[in-house]
């Protein structure tokens, strides 16, 4: 039996300003909250499952990151693209547009400067840049996507690597290797990403312990999660699902 095997990941992200960010996360990507609780708010679709936390860290404690941030972009793949239709005609933000087989796709920066790709396609490679925008009109009724999923590409500093190379969850995750002064600090020193829970089945905290032997790890005495943190301090929460 293969244990630990990464079903799903939920990155949680500081930000400075959450009001901000709820605005454009919700309004601007169609995400729903699902739950707000203390500085922290979790997002997800239409089928009630969090697929990404926000965490509201002031400036008193956190900045903003200088160089390359150690998230390079997030992918979010829409089940409906009807629906990122209905995304662009609400927004004229922008970076850039796309057209693929199953229809539009864009590109955006968040208010903490996170560079985000909304798309519907099984495979990215058939996107295309488009240079005039037409004027979309929607229809649908609903404000929140249907459903979507997460996926990210990381930034590592040069000769750096992650322990989650090898890992089932390695085709969510695409590393780039560069340079960045802040790909490396604490995960509570600037607004980027902070942590990637990991939902896994068959949980196994001994085969947990033996791969993170190199590094402190935390596990509470009740064994319902497994916390370590990644070569570029970003934590690491496994958890059975």
């Amino acid at each position: 039996m293969n244990v630990n095997q990464i079903v799903g990941i939920i990155p949680t992200l500081k930000v400075n300003n959450r009001n901000l960010n709820e605005t454009f996360y919700t309004e601007t990507l169609g995400m729903k909250p699902l739950l707000e609780e203390s500085a922290f708010l979790s997002l997800g679709d239409q089928t009630g499952l969090e697929k990404l936390v926000l965490e509201e860290s002031p400036s008193m404690r956190t900045r903003k990151v200088e160089g390359n941030k150690k998230l390079s972009r997030l992918v979010v793949k829409v089940k409906n693209p009807v629906e990122i239709e209905g995304l662009l005609s609400k927004t004229d933000s922008i970076l850039r547009l796309y057209k693929g087989q199953n229809g539009y796709a864009f590109e955006i920066l968040s208010p903490e400067n996170d560079l985000i790709l909304i798309h519907g396609e099984e495979n990215r490679d058939s996107l295309e840049v488009i240079d005039e925008k037409p004027v979309f009109k929607t229809n649908l009724e609903e404000k929140y996507l249907s459903q979507f999923e997460i996926s990210m590409e990381l930034n590592l500093p040069i000769g750096g690597s992650s322990f989650l190379h090898d890992s089932e969850v390695a085709s969510a995750l695409g590393f780039i290797h560069t340079e960045g002064q802040d790909l490396a600090v604490e995960n509570n020193v600037t607004w980027d990403l902070s942590m990637l829970k990991l939902q896994v089945k068959n949980f196994d905290i001994d085969s947990l312990r033996q791969r993170f032997a190199s590094v402190d790890y935390f596990v509470p005495k009740s064994e319902k999660f497994f916390l370590a943190k990644d070569s570029n301090n970003v934590e690491l929460w496994f958890e059975e699902v």
